[in-house]
């Protein structure tokens, strides 16, 4: 008989909260609430206790609400934040590919300018070879033409065999300094220019010295 009790006493005290909520979800007091619990025959603690209750109870509801709340908002904000992950992650490829692209294209300006240099380089170089090799050619044959004047000179004379000799012997020199820097030019090295030089002069020397006799 006494467990019938408590469950009224039970359902007594959950009508209560409700009322309690209620009071308080129209704005009543706190002092209001307890002196119209007091009046249905609730003493003033336990009426003091049952709101701590309703508003644990007021407490929790208004946390899960909150909760839903955020879940809510947060699922109606995700497609906004994804599509803002992605066009920031758009505009980083786009200012890497632009940066990579920029230092390519500088490196093959670069490149481009040096090869320009280096092809000019070159060419001026072998204009330069050029313009020489056509001089000592011009030399050769302004040598081989004197040898033919000489040899028409000095005919019948007894040191027509050693000029003769001579003049051949620096055509030879001439000939070879010249086979050396055509051959050797791409590799030439300070002996071997040296070597010419000295080869050349040879060469003249002997014209020279024909010329004498």
């Amino acid at each position: 008989m006494e467990e019938p009790a408590k469950v009224d006493v039970k359902e007594r005290e959950a009508n209560v909260v409700k009322i309690i909520q209620q009071l308080m979800r129209s704005g009543e007091s706190e002092e209001n609430i307890v002196r119209a619990l007091v009046e249905t025959g609730i003493t003033e603690e336990q009426a003091r206790r049952l709101i701590s209750v309703s508003r644990a109870d007021t407490l929790a509801l208004l946390e899960a609400q909150i909760g839903a709340i955020v879940k809510e908002q947060l699922k109606n904000e995700l497609p906004m934040l994804q599509t803002y992950i992605d066009r920031s992650l758009i505009q980083i490829r786009s200012d890497l590919d632009g940066k990579i692209q920029g230092d390519i294209r500088s490196a093959v300006s670069e490149l481009r300018e040096d090869l320009k240099r280096d092809v000019k380089l070159l060419h001026d170089v072998n204009e330069s070879s050029l313009e020489k090799i056509k001089s000592i050619e011009e030399k050769v044959a302004d040598l081989r033409q004197e040898v033919k004047e000489m040899r028409m000179r000095r005919l019948g004379t007894k040191n027509e065999w050693v000029a003769l000799m001579l003049v051949l012997g620096g055509i030879s020199f001439y000939i070879t300094a010249l086979y050396l820097l055509i051959t050797q030019f791409q590799n030439i090295t300070m002996d071997l220019l040296i070597l010419i030089i000295t080869i050349a002069i040879t060469g003249t020397t002997m014209f020279f010295g024909s010329s004498v006799i």
